[in-house]
Parts: structure tokens; sequence; C-alpha cells
């Protein structure tokens, strides 16, 4: 009765994975089944069929002589190298299995440990500052960036200057309104914000206005996403602020959606034909 004939790329295939399972790279199981082709082999021979590099071929040797899957010798002053049994693969394989299994053992007891140290790691808060003209516009590309549907905050629209005012205006607003990003801010009451204010729903915004004179906003808060940004413009001298942490987004945003809320009650009431405006405090005497 004839052995049914093996297929050798299927040899070939189990072969290797039986080589990457020993923890072989490639190129050691190319040189390991060279050895068991040959039997006995010199370095520069090996490196020659193999097309590896003779430095390389002595290193990855080497490497398999501790595993104990090869033997070194010299014969007439020149170094060879012999294959061990291949069972020896086999105890290689048991052992990484056990290895595995103490792992295994290990990440189960201690994964509540890692659990807690990834939490506190990702929950901690990443905090970047930046100055100056040119810091500022980095603030606002990232508050205006794309892929974000909404933005509350605050700002005093008077600190900006001219130029600075000019490029929120005629660049990054456009930028906001092409990106349909929606915004809610309390402006303190000016010129600059009043006519914003008008055009607020075709620039896709939500604008109340505030008091300045008791509830002054002299610095800029922005909340998008898992981001707050702080922006100052006093006196030019432009610092930005990004700080992000979920909590403390997710926090600052109910503040200022229950201060719009409140606020866009007061449309029942009768107020300014401009849009809600928060009075100044009232005074209480006792």
């Amino acid at each position: 009765m004839k052995r049914p004939q093996t297929n050798p790329k299927n040899v070939d295939e189990r072969l290797e994975l039986l080589f990457r399972h020993a923890g072989l790279s490639d190129k050691q199981a190319k040189l390991y089944r060279l050895l068991l082709a040959v039997g006995e082999e010199r370095v520069s021979v090996l490196s020659h069929r193999s097309g590896i590099k003779r430095c390389n071929t002595y290193t990855l040797l080497s490497d398999m002589k501790a595993r104990g899957l090869v033997t070194e010798f010299e014969k007439e002053n020149v170094r060879f190298f012999r294959p061990e049994r291949p069972e020896k693969l086999e105890s290689i394989i048991s052992a990484r299995q056990r290895e595995c299994m103490i792992a295994t053992s290990l990440a189960k007891d201690l994964m509540p440990d890692l659990s807690t140290q990834w939490k506190e790691a990702v929950n901690k808060p990443t905090i970047r500052y930046y100055q100056g003209r040119e810091g500022v516009q980095t603030v606002l590309e990232d508050i205006y960036s794309q892929g974000k549907s909404e933005i509350v905050g605050c700002v005093g629209l008077e600190k900006p200057d001219e130029q600075l005012f000019g490029e929120i205006i005629h660049t990054f607003m456009p930028l906001r309104i092409r990106r349909k990003i929606f915004t809610r801010a309390l402006n303190n009451d000016s010129e600059r914000a009043r006519e914003l204010q008008k055009n607020a729903p075709d620039r896709l915004s939500d604008i109340f206005l505030a008091d300045g004179t008791h509830y002054p906003l002299p610095a800029e808060i922005d909340v998008y996403e898992d981001k707050i940004a702080f922006l100052s413009f006093a006196k030019k001298d432009f610092m930005g602020l990004i700080v992000e942490n979920k909590d403390f987004a997710v926090t600052l945003k109910s503040v200022f959606t229950l201060l719009f809320s409140l606020l866009q009650q007061q449309q029942e009431k009768p107020k300014s034909a401009l849009g809600p405006t928060i009075p100044p405090p009232s005074v209480h005497q006792a």
C-alpha cells in the first residue's frame, strides 16, 4: 500500500509555524533548516547559502546556541555549527507554554492594579501653554478645528486689538461656519458684541450679553470636546492655555448650559430687542 504523498508546501507552512512558536526569527529558521539539511557547516558557507550577512549569521547562531538548538565547535581552526536534535524544539515550546501560563496568571492577579494606574494616567489633565500672537492663533486653530459640533464659553470682545479681532471675525468665524460648528457664548455688552448679536442665527451662534461693569470678562473661555481653552488679550500680552480633561470639560460645559438655559427663559419676559441680557446684580438692604 502506497503512503500518501505529503504536500511540500503544507509541510513548509507547518514548519514555519513550528519555528515561530519556538521563538525563532525567519532568519534563524532558515539557518536551522539549512543545518538540518547539511549536518554541520562553517559560518561563511551558511552566510553565503542563506543570503544573511556573515556578522548577522554568527549573532543569530550564537542566540540559537544559547537556546540549545545548535552546537558550536572548531575544526582545523575554523568555527563550525551543527544542529541539536529536533526534539529540543518541543522542549522549548513546552517551556514557553509554561511561561505563558505564568504570565496569564500574573496578568489576572495584577489587572485591577494596572487598570487603576491606567485610569489615573489617562484622566490626569493635560495642560499646554502658549504665548504671543502666534500662540493665541494656535489655540484658536485648535478651538475651530474640524470634527466638533459645538463650542460654549464666554469672552469680552473689547479686549482683543483691532488686528486680532479682525482675524477672529474674518478668518476664524467663517472657518467655524464652514465647518458647521455652533457656538453659544456669553459676551460683555459692547458695540462689537451687539453687532455680532444682530446676525447671530446666520452665524450659527447664540450670543448672550452681560453688563461688563458688574460681570467683567477680561479673558476668553471656550469648552469643546474634552478640552477647555483659556485666552488672555490684556495689554497685548497674549496668552493661551488648553486643559484637556473630560471631567473638567463636562462640568464647565454644564455650568454654561445651565446659565444659557436660564437666560433663554428670560426671553419670555420683557427684554431688549437685541436679545437676552444679564442685568446687574440686585442690591438687598437689611
